[in-house]
């Protein structure tokens, strides 16, 4: 079986038991969207292992790159200049250069392993988030690298590039806007060279549903992106994640069994 392909198993039975997969794709992606616009970040965290359950983890990974970065366009246009530039490129390069070297790893890696490792690493990085851990070594210049080099790492496995840099950002202590839009300036050349390592996703319907999802999700969070507090949308964020974590360990589970 080729690696992420999709394979029939209890969670295949619910969606069917429920309806066609569209409506997942469009619920999760909605979500998603609205997670991100709220916090500038979260997309993938919420919508990467959810949409693996229903399309499989490769299809998975290029969807929720792809809805990851027409959203980094939208909200860049709106807050390029609150972008710290300096601390964008030096994330992104040591990214970018672990992109083609961690795909050629998964094409020998079985969909079972992939999907645990994804799931693994969102749940690490929601405990180190949720628990504020902090590391003097993450301030100096290493701290750039490490970050940078861990998302790029996970973004191709899982479309998750968020924690890693979560954790970076944090340690700066910059107000949100500024976190938000550097984050942004980051992850939207990444999810270009992942996109060129991974291929566009296939499939017209899974564009169509995922774009409406995008849509309706930004479109409900966006009158509300300074109402909510930064606190309550990571709350959410990290329950979602970390039910999407836990499900494609199970994924992975069943697979492997």
């Amino acid at each position: 079986m080729p690696v992420g392909a999709y394979r029939p198993n209890a969670w295949h039975d619910l969606t069917v038991l429920a309806g066609d997969v569209w409506w997942l794709v469009v619920l999760v992606v909605g979500v998603a969207a609205a997670a991100q616009v709220l916090s500038g970040l979260g997309f993938a965290l919420v919508a990467g292992p959810l949409l693996a359950l229903t399309l499989g983890t490769t299809d998975a990974v290029r969807l929720s790159v792809t809805m990851s970065l027409v959203l980094n366009v939208v909200l860049l246009t709106c807050t390029y200049r609150l972008v710290r530039w300096g601390d964008a490129l030096r994330l992104f390069v040591p990214a970018a250069l672990l992109v083609v070297p961690t795909f050629l790893l998964t094409t020998r890696l079985s969909s079972a392993w992939v999907s645990a490792t994804a799931g693994a690493a969102v749940l690490l990085g929601v405990v180190l988030i949720a628990s504020g851990w902090r590391a003097r070594w993450v301030d100096a210049p290493v701290g750039a690298v490490a970050a940078g080099a861990a998302s790029g790492v996970l973004n191709v496995l899982g479309g998750v590039s968020g924690p890693p840099v979560a954790l970076f950002v944090a340690h700066r202590g910059w107000a949100p806007a500024v976190s938000a839009a550097t984050l942004q300036a980051y992850a939207m050349p990444l999810n270009v060279v992942t996109l060129g390592a991974l291929g566009l996703p296939v499939g017209e319907p899974r564009w169509v549903w995922a774009g409406l999802g995008l849509v309706l999700g930004a479109g409900a969070a966006w009158p509300f992106r300074r109402r909510i507090s930064a606190g309550t949308v990571r709350t959410l964020v990290l329950v979602l994640a970390t039910s999407g974590a836990l499900m494609l360990l199970v994924e992975a589970w069943e697979i492997s069994g």
